[in-house]
């Protein structure tokens, strides 16, 4: 987020919270300690304000900007780790009764759904400012939700169907 422009804690917190936070979980503590460990790495610096309340601002040393270059251009080939509460309670779910699948067939579908138009509003916010890689990241955001959406919609109708 430094290769963009020089941040607080706080400022890196706001950036995150709407932009990679959607894809990618940092615990809140994380964006306040790392800076740390990047200055004692050389790869970012520090500016403490004299007064006020004395905060730090981060920005991007050219070791740093070298080592996120060699990040990029690394391979990337680690499984793709997926926490869905709502795929663990569907993997137990037949333990439970049916009306408790059908509810999360529709708290999940709902769930999905507004994710999906929400990322969808956050592009169109985006469209002005942003660069053609953050778009194509929601992009895939959007069609990743819709897929889920379109799947627990199916569920739900088969359930449904059952009933019937």
């Amino acid at each position: 987020m430094l290769s963009y422009s020089a941040a607080t804690s706080y400022d890196l917190k706001q950036w995150v919270s709407g932009t990679v936070g959607n894809f990618w979980a940092f615990a809140h503590s994380q964006l306040y300690d790392e800076p740390a460990r990047l200055v004692a790495d050389g790869l970012i610096s520090e500016t403490v304000e004299e007064t006020g309340r004395r905060r730090r601002t981060y920005e991007i040393l050219p070791a740093g900007r070298e080592a996120l270059r060699d990040w990029l251009a690394g391979r990337t080939e680690d499984a793709v780790e997926v926490r869905d509460i709502g795929l663990l309670k569907l993997f137990f779910a037949s333990f439970g009764e049916h009306d408790d699948l059908v509810r999360l067939a529709r708290d999940r579908h709902a769930s999905h759904r507004q994710r999906a138009d929400d990322y969808t509003a956050q592009r169109e916010e985006l469209v002005e400012y942003a660069d053609r890689w953050q778009l194509k990241t929601i992009e895939l955001g959007i069609r990743y939700e819709r897929c889920v959406e379109q799947f627990w919609a199916d569920f739900l109708a088969e359930l449904e169907a059952e009933q019937s």
